[in-house]
Order: structure tokens, then sequence, then C-alpha cells
């Protein structure tokens, strides 16, 4: 039986006493015990329940977040002067360079005189509503392209740069 299935079936129990004991006469510390006791079931199976979703609602948003930066990728690669643009260039050139690790200070270093490259960078890592695109993953100092995205980046690359 699994966590969700015995709790309630305790909360089922819970319940049937204490609607046993509401016709009792003298009983109301009972029923209220045995409400509270019930209360306290609803609130774990909650968490149970929050919990086994949180995955699916994760899928769903990496899903949507890998169709918008698709999206996103192609207009980028007709508007090369968009700083969205421009940060995902500077990262395939490292890249293409022969770096093999990439961290951010390599990639900010191409931005010394860009005073929005912290914020648009930023919203280039995050999955949000209006982010510019989930593109990279960022551990500490290093830089990667999202691994759910790398097809389209490969592709933005091969537009961009050519077949070189």
């Amino acid at each position: 039986m699994s966590s969700i299935e015995s709790k309630l079936a305790l909360l089922k129990k819970h319940l049937e006493s204490a609607a046993f004991l509401v016709g009792k006469e003298g009983a109301e510390k009972d029923v209220h015990s045995e409400v509270i006791q019930s209360l306290i079931i609803v609130s774990e199976l909650e968490g149970l329940s929050t919990k086994q979703a949180e995955p699916i609602l994760n899928k769903v948003a990496d899903i949507n977040e890998v169709e918008k930066v698709n999206r996103r990728l192609r207009l980028w690669a007709k508007r090369q002067n968009q700083i969205n643009s421009r940060i995902l260039n500077a990262f395939l050139k490292l890249k293409r360079s022969g770096l093999t690790v990439i961290t951010e200070s390599d990639l900010r270093g191409e931005f010394l005189e860009e005073k929005s490259f912290d914020s648009n960078f930023l919203q280039m890592k995050i999955i949000a509503e209006k982010n510019h695109g989930k593109v990279f993953d960022q551990y500490g100092e290093i830089i990667s392209i999202w691994r759910p995205v790398a097809d389209g980046v490969n592709e933005y690359e091969s537009i961009v740069f050519g077949g070189d």
C-alpha cells in the first residue's frame, strides 16, 4: 500500500470514528480529537501530492521553455544586435576558440562596456514567465548550454556562424 493510500485509509478511520461519536452524549473531546487527527492527515496528504506533482509540473515548464527558446533563437539569428544574441554569440565564439570550460568571467570579459550584461545574462539562466529564454546552465563559475535547448543552439550556431 502506498503512503497516500495508507494515509487515506487512516483518514477514513478517523472520520468514521468522529461521525459515530457526534451522536454520543459527552463525546465532544473525542470528536474534537478525531477531527484534529483528520486535519493533520489531510495536511500530510497535501504535502505528498505536491511533492509528487512537482516533477510533472517541472517537465511541463521545461517543455514550454524549450519551445519558447527555439522560437527566440530563430528571432535572435535575424537580430544580431540584440543583447541576447550578442551574449550567446560571445559564448559560442569562446567555445569555437577552443575553450573547453567557459566561465562567467570569460563571458563577462566580452562585455566590459555593457551595463546590462548582468540582468540579461541572468534572464538567460532561469525559467520564468517573462525571461528571455533559458539558454545557459551555471554550476559555480562554469557556464554551459542548457541541455534541452542544445539542438536549437546548434542550429542557431550554424545559421549565425555558417558551416565553418
